[in-house]
């Protein structure tokens, strides 16, 4: 099954200049049942650091909705490693889908003020989770730092076997783990990477020092920058938010192409912003490859009638991925 299928550009964003675009999708969300997208990628160098360190205890970080924890709790499910999750937030009386899914795969859950929880691995339950087991090993919220990016940039690798017709890439950031992995790859073409986070100006230095520390042609941190295009005004009101042109994007997105589904956070985002610069003709690239990094599970955080992509995806407040 081939994983880089053609994006059919909704009438409404077709090139009002003569600049003719082709744009495709890289499939990651059809990898990895329990870990799609970008998360398995982000995990395995951590679950190998782990299993050197005979550590008995995986922790993680994410909120009551995050994809890289619902990643998380399916993938530990197999191992023999008790899993942890500090959740964002205290914990309501119902708990969310991902959560559910999270506790029915074993994981124990620890909620956290959002003030400590901002302190990640310095917070209180964290030293709180130590005490009571130990030698624990931590996973960065969103699978991220540097084995995290190493694993994305073992996945640039694999994407860039597959692509040969491609000019540059493209691909949503959260923590910027992922940008940063793909970036650093020598076979990874000009990327240009969309933050989903408001205020993520310093993003790019972040993203650009990481990669630069993944290298391994030898190439400078001026070189590894300027093959990097960084977005940080495509959020769409802030992280999770959905204006109304979005979501008229995503379902004439999703009627141009009835097996395709695009996540409500990252990669709709990135696309609506690739698909107005072609509109505009300003789009620097005629053949672009964007990465889904997979999150479906995370509409189940939306109401029902927000999701153009239900009949594909088949996901409902009640379902999941």
């Amino acid at each position: 099954m081939s994983l880089i299928h053609p994006v059919v550009i909704p009438s409404s964003f077709i090139s009002k200049t003569n600049r003719h675009y082709t744009l495709a999708i890289y499939r990651g969300d059809l990898e990895h049942a329990d870990a799609p997208g970008n998360k398995w990628h982000k995990l395995q160098h951590h679950l190998t650091q782990a299993k050197k360190r005979k550590a008995k205890v995986i922790a993680t970080f994410g909120g009551p909705f995050s994809n890289h924890l619902h990643a998380f709790a399916k993938t530990l499910e197999s191992t023999p490693f008790q899993a942890i999750a500090v959740v964002r937030g205290e914990l309501q009386p119902t708990l969310t889908p991902t959560l559910i899914d999270a506790v029915a795969s074993g994981v124990e859950l620890w909620p956290s003020s959002r003030s400590d929880y901002r302190s990640g691995c310095s917070s209180a339950v964290v030293d709180d989770i130590n005490r009571c087991y130990g030698d624990v090993y931590w996973i960065p919220e969103g699978g991220g730092g540097l084995l995290g990016a190493f694993g994305c940039r073992d996945w640039a690798g694999n994407i860039s076997y597959l692509d040969s017709e491609y000019d540059a890439w493209a691909v949503s950031a959260g923590t910027g783990t992922t940008a940063a992995g793909l970036l650093s790859h020598e076979q990874t073409p000009h990327l240009h990477v969309f933050s989903a986070l408001k205020g993520a100006e310093q993003q790019k230095l972040e993203i650009v020092e990481l990669a630069h520390s993944l290298v391994a042609d030898g190439s400078s941190i001026e070189q590894v920058s300027a093959k990097l295009s960084f977005y940080a005004d495509c959020h769409e009101g802030g992280y999770a938010k959905q204006s109304k042109a979005l979501m008229d994007f995503m379902a004439d997105f999703a009627i141009a192409n009835p097996e395709q589904a695009l996540d409500p956070v990252y990669t709709s985002k990135s696309l609506f912003a690739i698909c107005k610069a072609m509109q505009a003709g300003r789009w620097p690239h005629e053949r672009t490859l964007f990465i889904h990094t997979g999150g479906l599970q995370g509409w189940r955080g939306y109401p029902p009638s927000n999701n153009p992509f239900s009949s594909y995806c088949k996901l409902s407040l009640d379902g999941e991925a």
